[in-house]
């Protein structure tokens, strides 16, 4: 029986995404991207991490794209905090930072994948093609 391409199976639509990133260009530029390969994209901002947290939970996310360093804020104190408060959305780490201790790390504070700075859109187009899945040892 052959095996079917993800290019040949139909693309995820209609999914809710939140960006988080301290420069207000980059988060907006990847929302708007977002909404125009089908999905609902949202920029949350926020002065703590509580206040971060409750804006990511409100808007119920598929995904969120978080920034790790956020000027005064820690992106792995906002994904610690995330899922000390029950979030079940796929986050994914967004810096420059990307040496494999970095990468371990943020696993460790709870997101599902760790991505360099700059976003390559043909590479965040794939991913959101089929809705992202936690895995239970991320859970």
């Amino acid at each position: 029986m052959p095996q079917l391409m993800i290019d040949e199976l139909p693309a995820w639509q209609g999914g809710k995404v939140v960006v988080v990133d301290d420069n207000g260009a980059s988060a907006h530029m990847l929302a708007d991207f977002l909404r125009m390969i089908g999905h609902g994209a949202e920029v949350v901002t926020a002065d703590t991490v509580e206040g971060l947290a409750d804006g990511i939970l409100s808007a119920q996310p598929d995904v969120v794209f978080l920034d790790i360093m956020l000027g005064r804020l820690d992106g792995h104190d906002v994904a610690l905090a995330l899922r000390q408060r029950g979030c079940n959305a796929y986050l994914v780490a967004v810096t420059g930072w990307g040496e494999p201790d970095d990468a371990r790390y943020s696993l460790e504070t709870g997101f599902d994948e760790h991505w360099t700075k700059p976003l390559d859109t043909s590479r965040v187009e794939v991913f959101m093609r089929v809705r992202p899945e936690r895995i239970a040892a991320a859970a």
